[in-house]
């Protein structure tokens, strides 16, 4: 077995990088328009990268530098992606030459220890993981003038599929769809810049990538880089833009001259915790099969908002390619999904040229709008009485901008039956756990489309991938080697040229070698690797983190509904003792950091939300409809708690989603989002405020965010009984209070787009 050149690269980027220059102009922090005008406050100034790549493995080291512009203290809120496989270890604060550790703590735990340093008046950082691949950084008490840094660092394997190993770093938060049953809406929405404006937030990022052997046809996807060559196997990629914009992934793809990748066995010795191992594994060549079974293939095509523009277009072709080989002997449908669910037909059908031509035109007649109610397709895809002489491909199209994840795993994970589930990621920003996740439950394969490929590869790919899968009921076991806890439990099957990778823990050194067993060709295919646990450690504390993120990502799968819920302790307890123990981010356990020193007296201070870039490929006007110079200040384009109605289809249209496959007979006096329009203005009223504040009661402590801060704007907010304290005419929110009893007066004005409590 061939170990490639990952030495070093694990335990790397122990020094705090540097972030963005200091004599950065100030006008940096803020939107700017195109006739120049300053729009909404962004203390995000700017983020750095530094990947460090080699073999299958790269450490990661993100800097966030936040910096504060105005007169008065804030707590800056950043809502952001990592990969959703990384196993983030290591965060720290710096202020000004201070560092602080950060500590990993139970959640709960972490954000008082955050609340009370920030009450005290004290710099503190809270990072919280939302999703597997969506995390929260709180800053509080910068100072005007001051800047704080924070340093995120976290492990993965690379992605290895048919020769071309990937690195990808998610540079954006695309919309998400959320609904008032999502239980943290607000978490999952920061705001977005309008059209034509963006941060000033730049990125810079710098990947040193040492291959172990030649390296061949190195592209950048989706940015353009310029590429230092060390030698044969080395190179240093950087973004050639200086001001490039964060609102796409960053992908990169490279080949390695010969035959040489062969796996790779990374390990860990600890004198406490014992050793621990990951294995790469490279399955046998793609056999050729002659036989072809009948299939029963159904594809899901996402016509929601986010998809309006070019990705639909995409969407389209990838699905007409695919319908196009399909066999004789075949059965399909097509399903579409938005507010509600279509399907083409009642069942599947034969494939014929009628057929063939009435889904040409259905595919090709779909517009996106709406919303993305991805678990009702899932439904509708899953609960048919499967065909007992075929089995059942779904095939979906999406982006994944959705808030519900987990509850449409658990749908999956209920009602796949035999059938396997493909996805398809459509776009350059798309949600990669939910794509990489919804074929792991579907016992199928993903794979990303971005804008800026064309669809034969990835039709090609698929077709092989359904023909014959490579390896079948894959099992692994280790013979003259002591080993236990090794993940995953259930290997999935090969459908490609890609590595099987497993981790687990060892108490003893050794050598000895392990059993890969399987289905190749239908046939049984047995082959032993050999594999040596060292007494020395080898690779750092990284190889124990990747077991535990495995660990911990095994126990989510076990129960999706409770961590949509948030969980309890008998649900969460067993993730939470492993996260502490390995000091990784988690659902349940964040990294919080507090400077010891008091820089704000009493604590006051406003908290802003850093604003994102709009997903590149994505439709302001499939997000938040036409209305111009709109602020769209949340990335959610659902309903309640996140979600601020912002035309198109708002809230209205997802309160009155549909899960039936033909809309019902409106009312002429009805909006075509289905509701009145008296109903409409009062739900447009009742969203504007807050969940927290719905129901409070007596004085509340408000931020008032508003289209505009003309004199006669705040005017109709003290006549309708507010009682105004700091206007910030940049960030076009005011801070105040007012009792309960008026928020609703407050909500009716025209000019008021959210009221938040403090």
């Amino acid at each position: 077995m061939l170990l490639l050149g990952i030495a070093g690269v694990l335990i790397a980027g122990t020094g705090f990088a540097q972030g963005p220059a200091e004599d950065a102009a100030p006008g940096q922090l803020t939107i700017m328009g195109p006739d120049g005008k300053a729009g909404p406050l962004c203390p995000l100034e700017g983020t750095k990268v530094d990947a460090d790549i080699a073999g299958f493995g790269a450490r990661v080291t993100v800097v966030q530098t936040f910096a504060n512009p105005t007169r008065t203290p804030i707590e800056a809120l950043y809502t952001f992606p990592l990969p959703a496989d990384a196993a983030v270890d290591r965060m720290r604060m710096q202020v000004g030459d201070r560092v602080v550790e950060g500590m990993i703590r139970r959640r709960e735990e972490a954000r008082r220890i955050y609340e009370a340093a920030k009450s005290q008046g004290q710099v503190a950082g809270l990072l919280d993981q939302e999703r597997p691949n969506l995390f929260t950084q709180s800053v509080a008490n910068i100072m005007p003038g001051a800047k704080v840094r924070i340093e995120i660092s976290y492990v993965q394997v690379l992605k290895y599929e048919e020769g071309q190993f990937e690195f990808s770093f998610p540079m954006v938060v695309g919309p998400r769809f959320v609904t008032a049953k999502t239980p943290d809406n607000q978490l999952l929405t920061p705001p977005i810049v309008p059209k034509g404006m963006r941060t000033g937030a730049n990125i810079e990022l710098t990947a040193r990538l040492d291959a172990g052997a030649p390296i061949q046809n190195l592209e950048s996807v989706l940015h353009a880089t310029s590429t230092k060559r060390d030698g044969p196997s080395r190179a240093t990629i950087t973004l050639s833009r200086k001001d490039e914009i964060p609102n796409r992934d960053f992908i990169l793809r490279y080949r390695v001259a010969g035959d040489g990748v062969t796996g790779a066995v990374l390990t860990h010795a600890d004198p406490q915790k014992g050793g621990f191992f990951t294995l790469v594994l490279m399955p046998p060549k793609e056999p050729r099969s002659e036989d072809i079974a009948p299939k029963e293939v159904v594809f899901v095509m996402d016509q929601s908002g986010s998809q309006s523009g070019f990705p639909i277009e995409k969407s389209k072709e990838l699905t007409l390619q695919l319908i196009r080989t399909l066999n004789p002997e075949d059965t399909f449908n097509v399903i579409s999904f938005a507010n509600g669910v279509r399907q083409l037909w009642s069942g599947p059908r034969r494939v014929t040229s009628e057929n063939l031509g009435e889904a040409q035109r259905f595919v090709e007649g779909l517009q996106a709008n709406g919303g993305t109610q991805l678990l009702s397709a899932v439904q509708a895809a899953l609960q048919p009485e499967p065909d007992p002489d075929r089995l059942r491909l779904v095939v979906f199209n999406t982006d994944g901008f959705v808030g519900n994840e987990f509850e449409i795993l658990d749908a999956i994970q209920k009602n796949r039956g035999a059938a396997r589930m493909f996805t398809f990621g459509i776009g350059n920003s798309v949600n990669r756990f939910l794509i990489d996740s919804m074929s792991a439950e579907g016992k199928g394969d993903s794979e990303i489309v971005t804008l800026a490929e064309g669809a034969d590869k990835a039709v090609e790919r698929f077709v092989q991938r359904t023909r014959s899968p490579i390896l079948t009921d894959v099992s692994v076991r280790f013979e003259g080697v002591s080993v236990d806890q090794v993940l995953p439990e259930a290997i999935p099957d090969v459908f490609s040229e890609k590595p099987i990778v497993v981790k687990g823990r060892y108490s003893q050194p050794g050598t000895g070698r392990v059993i890969v067993s399987g289905k190749y060709g239908g046939e049984v295919w047995t082959h032993a690797y050999p594999v040596v646990l060292p007494a020395r450690d080898q690779y750092g504390s990284a190889i124990a983190s990747l077991w535990a993120r495995e660990r911990v990502d095994q126990l989510m799968r076990q129960n999706w509904l409770a961590a949509q819920r948030g969980g309890n302790a008998e649900d969460t307890s067993a993730i939470v003792d492993v996260a502490l123990e390995f000091g990784i981010m988690s659902q349940y356990t964040s990294f919080v950091a507090v400077e010891s020193r008091v820089v704000n007296i009493g604590g006051k201070q406003r908290t802003v939300r850093v604003p994102v870039e709009m997903a590149d490929g994505v439709s302001y006007e499939g997000i938040f409809g036409n209305r111009p110079g709109a602020f769209a200040r949340s990335a959610s384009y659902g309903f309640g708690g996140g979600g601020f109605g912002g035309g198109g289809f708002s809230g209205a249209a997802a309160a009155k989603s549909l899960s039936t496959t033909t809309p019902p007979a409106r009312d002429k006096a009805e909006t075509k989002s289905g509701m009145t329009e008296k109903e409409l203005h009062e739900f447009n009223v009742r969203t504007k405020i807050a969940q927290p504040l719905r129901g409070a009661k007596g004085q509340q402590e408000v931020q008032i965010w508003l289209a505009d801060t003309d004199p006669g704007t705040l005017d109709k907010l003290k006549k309708a009984g507010a009682k105004v304290e700091v206007v910030d005419e940049g960030l076009r929110v005011v801070f105040g209070i007012v009792d309960a009893a008026k928020l609703e007066a407050l909500a009716q004005i025209e000019q008021v787009q959210r009221i938040e409590k403090i």
